[in-house]
């Protein structure tokens, strides 16, 4: 009995943290006119999630939420400006490409699906790279592209942690205003963090592989 409850405690408590920052998230977005303010308050969400999937669940949230939003504020709608371009540029280079009725422009057409696949995954990574690490501006998005290539059993969580997602809110889509954003974010950020945990833990066998090289 004592387990059960300890379990129904902890659901609770996450299924309450789930929904608060959804709700900062939804609030902060609609402080910022939805348009500036999507991309500062989804960072914000991820700089949350990341603190507490690292261990530092004892943080201010609403603070730690507030301090990200402001200060990622024009950074993060740099990004969002110029991922917003790369997603239209795309759109519309595939939408002239399947209009056109010759065999080039069939493999053309195909060439897009295979780069919007590519643009997918940067956009599934940018986000946790981005609150992640400490990087110059256009390092991101090199980065986040690299990982999602490099790791493709990550890739693959990620993937089919997304397609769940979709299909969980689209058969519950009561629960998309209370916790769609965030569920996704730590879904998303814990694939993400094993993928960071792994590259790191490799680049420290290397060095130590060459540190011993070099000590014979």
């Amino acid at each position: 009995m004592d387990t059960f409850i300890r379990g129904a405690y902890t659901f609770c408590k996450a299924l309450t943290h789930l929904f608060y920052i959804n709700l900062l998230w939804i609030a902060f977005t609609l402080l910022g006119g939805v348009v500036l303010g999507f991309m500062p308050s989804t960072v914000a969400l991820y700089t949350v999630a990341r603190k507490f999937l690292t261990g530092e669940d004892d943080i201010p949230i609403f603070k730690t939420f507030w301090k990200a939003f402001r200060s990622e504020f024009l950074r993060s709608n740099l990004m969002g400006s110029l991922l917003l371009a790369g997603s239209l540029l795309w759109y519309v280079d595939f939408i002239i490409f399947r209009g056109m009725d010759s065999g080039f422009s069939q493999i053309l057409s195909q060439v897009m699906i295979v780069i919007g696949f590519i643009y997918f995954i940067l956009l599934l990574y940018i986000f946790p790279v981005y609150v992640h690490y400490d990087k110059k501006f256009f390092q991101y998005f090199k980065m986040a592209l690299m990982i999602g290539l490099l790791q493709p059993m990550s890739l693959m969580l990620m993937l089919v942690g997304t397609v769940l997602n979709y299909y969980f809110f689209m058969y519950f889509q009561g629960f998309i205003p209370l916790v769609g954003a965030s569920l996704f974010c730590y879904l998303n950020m814990w694939i993400a963090l094993k993928s960071f945990q792994t590259i790191e833990n490799k680049s420290i066998r290397i060095k130590q592989h060459y540190a011993k090289e070099m000590l014979r």
